[in-house]
């Protein structure tokens, strides 16, 4: 199960922002809140470990990345050095473990994949090897890893890493990863169960696995067909649909999906953080406005009858 506890301070920024803007965009702010805490512990790091031996830059990935964490999200990042000489890969992981820290601390806890820059940090020659290698021919195990990978926003740091998304691109033409892409994000189980009705686990319907996971999928896998190098979620649509790569229809129907699930989560984990109570993604239908749970059954079916589609048009059945 899904779960977190922010610190005090981070749950008093978002409470402020969930009272000044639209869930979606305060979403987005604490997202920028992690990232100064990024940066802070960056500066601290190294000023207590000396100046780096090499350039090198951080890169966020994940929810993170995609300015979409919740109170639920785990860490996801990576480092990236000029050179891997001894001194440089000391120096990476002794800095990353203190952003590591200070991450957790805040509410971003530890991630359960070890997708971080602890154990995630090479040379920029060694990462486009990486990437290219789990983009451009991907084995069924390396869809795993560019599912992380594609979700990758460059936050700070001296190195020029461009060169990564231009990789990323490239990843456009791989016909097997997008044919990975779309086999994983159609293979999620619909947040719906039979006759249209919410899935109801122990009296909750689970927000992530029935719906956003899966959304989030579909839209990077239209993002890359289309082109892209776009990581946030709305961007990614945006751009599939002016590539022709989604219909108007669906991806309108995916935004307000997106849109809702977002707020209904974001309501929910307020709420559990505020009585103290474990944060998860799973909210108790109790808790739901029958206007909301109807909305959600109706962006549990869009996000359904794309995954229809998409398993239609990448012909998930077949091997790849």
């Amino acid at each position: 199960m899904t779960e977190g506890r922010p610190s005090p301070e981070t749950l008093a920024v978002l409470e402020r922002l969930a009272e000044e803007l639209p869930p979606i965009e305060a979403v987005a702010a604490l997202a920028d809140h992690y990232d100064q805490v990024t940066l802070t512990a960056l500066k601290q790091a190294e000023d207590a470990l000396g100046p780096p031996p090499v350039p090198y830059a951080w890169l966020t990935l994940g929810s993170h990345a995609r300015r979409e964490p919740s109170l639920a999200s785990d860490q996801d990042n990576a480092l990236v050095l000029a050179e891997a000489t001894p001194p440089a890969l000391d120096y990476g992981r002794r800095l990353a473990a203190v952003v590591v820290e200070a991450l957790d601390t805040a509410g971003l806890r530890r991630c359960d994949g070890d997708y971080m820059a602890t154990t995630w940090c090479h040379s920029l020659d060694d990462w486009e090897e990486k990437l290219r290698r789990r983009f451009i021919d991907p084995t069924p195990t390396d869809i795993v890893d560019a599912d992380v990978f594609l979700d990758l926003r460059p936050l700070t740091g001296e190195l020029d890493v461009s060169r990564l998304q231009d990789t990323m691109l490239g990843a456009a033409g791989s016909a097997r990863l997008l044919h990975g892409l779309a086999k994983a994000a159609v293979q999620y189980p619909s947040g719906l169960a039979p006759l249209g009705r919410l899935k109801v686990t122990k009296g909750a319907v689970d927000l992530k696995k029935g719906g956003l996971a899966p959304l989030t999928m579909l839209a990077r896998t239209y993002g890359l067909a289309a082109g892209s190098t776009a990581v946030d979620t709305r961007e990614r649509l945006a751009a599939a649909e002016e590539a022709g790569q989604l219909s108007p229809r669906a991806a309108g129907r995916l935004g307000f999906a997106h849109a809702l699930l977002t707020r209904l989560r974001l309501t929910h984990q307020l709420r559990c953080a505020r009585r103290g109570d474990t944060i998860t993604d799973r909210v108790p239908t109790s808790k739901l406005r029958w206007v909301d749970e109807r909305l959600l059954r109706g962006a549990m079916e869009s996000i359904r009858e794309v995954q229809q589609a998409t398993a239609l048009r990448f012909r998930t059945d077949l091997g790849s």
